[in-house]
């Protein structure tokens, strides 16, 4: 604790000029001097001691006074803006009408210093040792206090709104009347403390350790305290409506009058909930189960444009339609995928290379299920394997259809249509053997006499036609593939000696086609779009067999990569893009049919896109790296690029007037950015990571989704959370309003869609 000194017990050193020059000459010790309104801005006293000394009114602006002894220092009023202050020691020192701005106090020890009233907003206080501090009535909001040190700290009606406190050490501290209001504590020690009448609501205490805390009277309403251990704690008329205690633990605690209206308190553990008040609170917005439809996983939906229908798809390939006010299925359409698929050996024989790709986009008659139109002319395919030079596997790249893939004098592939069929031949490269399959074969493959055109045999097996042949380096193996399956061959015997089912059937269980209604000028009732883009590729590796005759056993163990389609749709229903992983984004007129050119990215590791209302401008996001960029559709140039989110960003979102754009980040926050500034509006908190966000179509309502199961609403006008309620048990996985802006669909991990009714209406919320 600090203690007033008398002036002439403090060290004449000659002032500025005399501590200056004996610093130079390598002195550090300058305990007890008296530097009392002296300037020292931007001198470099790193390590410098200090003890003590009479700073008060001392200029210490931009002063590297890091890892420097200044314990028990008189610091009154000194100024210490941009001051470096890393690993310093300030034990015992008065701060009091200090001026703290921008100071870097990195692991400085702070312990039983003085630091009333002191306004210590946006400081980076990053484990900084605050063991004992005075920090009664400080201004703390924003600050960074990871890690920090705060055990028996006093933060009496300190102000920590927005603060970061994730991993301090606060056992003990006192918080009486502190706001502490959406402050981050997770994982915090907070055993003892006392928090009686704080305010700590929307914070994140998840994990935070509150054994035996004081919370009398606090305020923690929508407070989220998942796991968080709460034994034998006070919450004696505490405010927890619509906080979230799932996981909690709570036996022993008083939870006598605490307000638990709307908590998510059934799953907390060992909680006595009596004499507590339960129920629900009252609430200007209402959320209403209208409907739930069963699905597989991942599951796609879509409104029909008169908010009458909703379609969704199973992993099947099926798209169901079912009216949203009774629920009855109207139709189910079979989308009908058709992959192409590819094999080939590596230059050394001992690895089986082989790959699928899914490229379909349809239109359909929403009410007979008839296809409408069946989009071919994609501006890039990858239907092949090869390996070059260098035996480096490559994918061979074909425009529009019918065209000719040529696998570097291996396999000759002739692509007439989806439903027409693939002839694909192989030729060994000792020269002596044709193998041949097709849709007209079903499934049969035929080995000729190249000399002599004749069938020497014919190998049977697959269930499907094959669609891709390949001979072993030294033409005693022939490797064949189906959409269904994939086979190994022995050329002199026609024995199969591998079989393995693919996983093209697989994939589609987990990524099923994306879906939507658009509106063309060839028909007047809507249309509904089913996409779907997926590509695969995967190795199978040779191991050495005792088997007589056998070289080489061909294990079932595979690796490789894979990379998901994704699309985007205008707002008017116009413009779709499409893109992978692997291919320029691709661009369509919906209306006419007509592909509107690609964009190039140079990148392979695409992860969100996102369409303007009017599909002028175009959302970019990368797997790598936290930026993300808009183009210019109709120039195909980027226009700006966005700093994003610090842990990365996952998702972005157009507004439908195309004045904002939401997006998300892994760290649970979703951002709103300007389009016409491009700069940031808001920052958005979210307490667990979101995977799902949409906009109103016409009121300043956005609605996220975590994966905690919790769907949000958020007024843009104020801000701020106007109501949230869990819409399902797992991941949230998609939102989407209807046109009419009456109904709300989600889509969750468990495999549910569910349609949401609010009352009253969320176009009616002015009359609230």
């Amino acid at each position: 604790m600090f203690q007033e000194k008398p002036d002439n017990q403090f060290q004449d050193i000659g002032g500025i000029e005399g501590l200056l020059a004996a610093y130079q000459q390598g002195i550090r010790e300058f305990s007890q001097a008296n530097l009392e309104n002296a300037n020292l801005s931007q001198a470099d006293l790193s390590g410098i001691n200090l003890c003590q000394a009479n700073l008060r009114g001392a200029n210490l602006t931009e002063t590297n006074l890091s890892q420097a002894n200044l314990s028990r220092a008189d610091l009154q009023g000194a100024i210490l803006n941009q001051t470096n202050l890393r690993d310093a020691n300030l034990s015992g020192s008065d701060l009091r009408q200090a001026v703290l701005k921008q100071v870097d106090l990195y692991r400085a020890n702070l312990s039983w210093t003085n630091l009333i009233n002191q306004d210590l907003s946006d400081a980076n206080l990053e484990r900084v040792d605050l063991q004992g501090a005075n920090l009664s009535a400080a201004n703390l909001s924003k600050a960074n206090l990871k890690e920090a040190k705060l055990d028996a700290a006093n933060l009496s009606a300190a102000i920590l709104t927005n603060a970061v406190l994730n991993d301090a050490y606060m056992a003990r501290v006192q918080l009486v009347q502190a706001n502490l209001r959406q402050a981050d504590l997770v994982n915090a020690n907070l055993t003892l403390a006392n928090l009686e009448q704080s305010t700590l609501e929307r914070a994140n205490l998840a994990r935070a350790k509150l054994r035996k805390a004081n919370l009398k009277q606090a305020n923690l309403k929508q407070a989220y305290l998942r796991h968080c251990n709460l034994q034998q704690a006070n919450l004696t008329s505490t405010n927890l409506q619509k906080a979230d205690l799932a996981d909690t633990k709570l036996d022993e605690a008083c939870l006598t009058q605490a307000d638990l209206r709307g908590a998510e308190i059934d799953p907390a553990k060992q909680a006595n909930l009596a004499g507590a008040i339960l129920g629900e609170p009252e609430l200007a917005i209402k959320h209403y189960l209208h409907l739930e439809l069963q699905g597989k996983l991942n599951i796609s939906f879509a409104f029909s444009p008169d908010s009458e229908m909703l379609a969704y798809t199973d992993w099947d390939t099926k798209v169901t339609l079912v009216n949203i006010h009774t629920g009855e299925q109207i139709i189910k359409i079979d989308t009908q995928v058709e992959p192409i698929v590819s094999v080939v050996f590596s230059a050394d024989g001992k690895t089986l290379h082989q790959s699928f790709y899914l490229n379909e986009l349809k239109l359909w008659n929403p009410s007979t299920g008839e296809l409408i139109h069946h989009l071919k002319n994609h501006s890039a395919n990858m239907t092949a394997l090869a390996f070059n030079g260098n035996a480096e596997v490559v994918g061979m790249v074909g425009t529009g259809e019918p065209f000719e893939v040529f696998d570097l004098g291996h396999e000759t592939r002739t692509f007439r249509g989806y439903s027409s069929g693939i002839l694909t031949q192989a030729h060994s490269p000792d020269g002596r053997f044709t193998a041949k399959g097709g849709a007209d074969l079903e499934g049969r493959i035929e080995l000729l006499d190249r000399r002599t055109g004749q069938i020497i045999r014919v190998f049977t097996g697959h269930k499907a036609a094959v669609q891709s042949l390949a001979f072993s380096p030294d033409s005693k193996l022939l490797a064949s593939t189906s959409e269904d399956d994939e086979k190994m061959w022995q050329v002199e015997t026609g024995k199969e000696i591998y079989h393995h089912k693919n996983l093209i059937y697989a994939a589609m269980y987990y990524y099923s086609p994306s879906i939507a209604f658009i509106q063309t000028d060839s028909s007047e009732i809507p249309v509904l779009m089913s996409s779907y883009l997926y590509s695969r590729f995967e190795h199978n590796n040779a191991t050495p067999s005792e088997k007589e005759g056998i070289e080489f056993d061909w294990n079932s163990s595979v690796d490789g990569w894979s990379s998901i389609g994704r699309f985007a749709l205008s707002a008017d229903r116009k413009v779709l893009v499409r893109a992978d992983d692997e291919q320029p984004i691709q661009l369509w007129n919906l209306q006419t049919n007509e592909e509107l050119g690609t964009i190039n990215l140079n990148s392979k590791d695409l992860y969100a896109i996102s369409l303007s209302p009017t599909g002028n401008l175009l959302a970019v996001k990368s797997e790598r790296g936290q930026e993300f960029t808009l183009w210019d559709v109709e120039t195909k140039t980027a226009i700006k690029t966005f700093a994003g989110h610090s842990t990365g960003t996952r998702n972005v979102v157009f507004s439908p007037d195309g004045q904002m754009l939401a997006s998300i980040g892994w760290d649970g926050t979703i951002k709103l950015w300007n389009l016409q500034t491009c700069d940031e509006i808001q920052t958005l908190r979210s307490y667990s990571c979101v995977d799902a966000l949409t906009f109103h179509p016409f009121e300043p309502i956005l609605t996220s989704g975590s994966r905690d199961g919790i769907i949000k609403l958020w007024d843009l006008n104020t801000m701020e959370e106007i109501h949230s309620f869990r819409g399902h048990n797992q991941d949230v996985t998609g939102l989407k309003f209807s046109p009419d802006g009456k109904w709300l669909a989600s889509s969750g991990d468990e495999k549910l869609v569910r349609l949401w009714e609010f009352k009253p209406g969320l176009t009616q919320r002015h009359h609230i």
